[in-house]
């Protein structure tokens, strides 16, 4: 078979949501997105958390002071479109006239722009105010003045979310202090950080995996504000040298930035490593986070038709290929069929492809062990929905949140099918990323018989030939002759 190879480059594109519920009551699936609120004073039991349990009648509520606020800190940075805020429904509604509305990368409360001001809002009645993509973790609102009290009986933002390539990926740093593990740089908690000892330029690598076009890395501080200007002269690197990082371009050299604040690196590089260190003798790096954002280059996947055997609600098959992840909000970004025997998802690359390795992502919720098991196919044939196509890979396990690699040797094939055998069985996929070459183009000939009174000049007759061919799944370039 002569295999004609062509240069295919795919960008996949990062993943934009239509409006994103971000904080949300108790039921809702983007609960964890919000990570905790707080507030410049509290009178009596009326805490901070009460302007975000979906209780229109429950209030946050501070004591009389001068500028009160309260904050919402978000897991990762949000573009953020819409504020719905509930006022209080009593007679002390007034008390949120002239409060100010800001969204931002900063923990305290000054040093991120106005998202909008609230001139007044009528007793127990919300109001949407917009932010216009305003991008940030942090959501203030608060009142200029002395004497004042802020109460909110309920905070609505929405918003949109970048897929994080960097997400719970592989990870390694030059030394670990402690128990503040390289892991938790990744981990999407701003709160928990990753810190090497005092060294000898002290470093700290992501593996994505696969190459990206690198758009942005935005790294948060850490808090302690007594240690925060240890990030002061860090060096931020991209490229595909994970053993030398002097060999990967730089993207940004960071001066200094607060303690808590997340600061956004414009990159525009290629790489499948993204490196932080710092350059000189007894120096210590602390990341609390960092958030990788840019196109996936080269996945096949991302052109591909997806059904699978059955839908579980609305986690369709087209999720597994949609370039998130899913590790956030799994009801968004995973695909998932029934409980059932045998359960299957396949993906139609439309032609035939030498396929390198195929990366499959795990669930990282309550049931990751249900992908145990999971077989990969690859070929050409849909007989039994294409289950039967030839062996690449059997996945024993795959942890929670993690993608692992599975290499195919360059097996051909149209369709890659995912089965697990067994009854009672349940397949989910938060992302399946496809590598390989082509489309492989071969000959094919294929003999029909016709009666010999039938007439290839004939257009209608020469017609029927060619959808009897086509119902082969065969490449659309067909050529009609006489056998000699």
């Amino acid at each position: 078979m002569k295999k004609l190879y062509t240069c295919l480059w795919i960008l996949l594109g990062v993943i934009s949501y239509q409006d994103t519920f971000i904080t949300a009551n108790g039921a809702d699936e983007v609960t964890a997105l919000w990570q905790k609120t707080s507030h410049s004073s509290q009178y009596g039991t009326l805490v901070p958390e009460r302007a975000v349990d979906g209780d229109h009648g429950t209030c946050s509520h501070t004591n009389t002071q001068t500028d009160p606020w309260w904050k919402l800190e978000l897991r990762h940075g949000y573009k953020v479109n819409t504020i719905a805020i509930t006022n209080v429904d009593n007679g002390f509604y007034y008390r949120i006239n002239g409060a100010v509305i800001r969204v931002g990368n900063f923990p305290d409360l000054y040093s991120n722009p106005i998202c909008a001001e609230i001139p007044t809002i009528p007793a127990s009645q919300t109001t949407n105010f917009s932010c216009g993509g305003l991008e940030g973790r942090y959501l203030f609102v608060h009142i200029p003045g002395i004497e004042k009290i802020l109460v909110l009986c309920e905070v609505q933002v929405y918003g949109y979310l970048a897929e994080n390539a960097a997400l719970w990926r592989t990870v390694s740093t030059s030394s670990q202090y402690m128990d503040w593990n390289s892991r938790y740089a990744v981990d999407g908690l701003s709160d928990s950080c990753s810190h090497t000892n005092s060294e000898t330029e002290p470093w700290w690598i992501v593996d994505l995996l696969n190459e990206y076009q690198v758009e942005k890395v935005a790294i948060t501080n850490i808090y302690d504000i007594n240690v925060y200007s240890r990030i002061n002269g860090a060096v931020v690197r991209v490229g595909n040298f994970p053993n030398n990082f002097y060999s990967n371009p730089i993207c940004a050299t960071i001066t200094t930035f607060p303690a808590g604040a997340t600061n956004t690196y414009v990159c525009q590089m290629v790489g499948r490593y993204v490196m932080v260190h710092i350059p000189g003798d007894q120096r210590i790096l602390s990341l609390c986070e960092v958030d990788v954002y840019g196109q996936l280059i080269g996945n096949l996947a991302s052109d591909g038709t997806v059904t699978q055997s059955s839908t579980s609600e609305d986690w369709i098959a087209e999720k597994a290929i949609d370039g998130n992840r899913g590790l956030q909000r799994l009801g968004t970004g995973c695909s998932s069929t029934l409980t059932e025997t045998n359960p299957w998802w396949r993906l139609d690359l439309t032609h035939t492809y030498s396929i390198i390795q195929v990366v499959v992502t795990n669930r990282n919720d309550c049931c990751v062990e249900q992908i145990n098991g999971a077989e990969i196919r690859i070929g050409n044939s849909l007989e039994n929905n294409g289950n039967n196509n030839p062996l690449c890979a059997v996945i024993p396990a795959i942890p929670g949140g993690d993608s692992y690699s599975y290499s195919c040797g360059g097996m051909d094939g149209r369709y890659i099918n995912l089965i697990i055998p067994g009854l009672m069985k349940k397949l989910t996929l938060c992302e399946v990323e496809v590598f390989g070459e082509g489309p492989v183009f071969s000959k094919t000939v294929v003999r029909i018989m016709l009666n010999s009174r039938d007439d290839l000049t004939d257009q209608t007759m020469r017609d029927n030939i060619l959808e009897k061919v086509y119902l082969l799944n065969l490449l659309t370039d067909v050529t009609i002759k006489h056998a000699q």
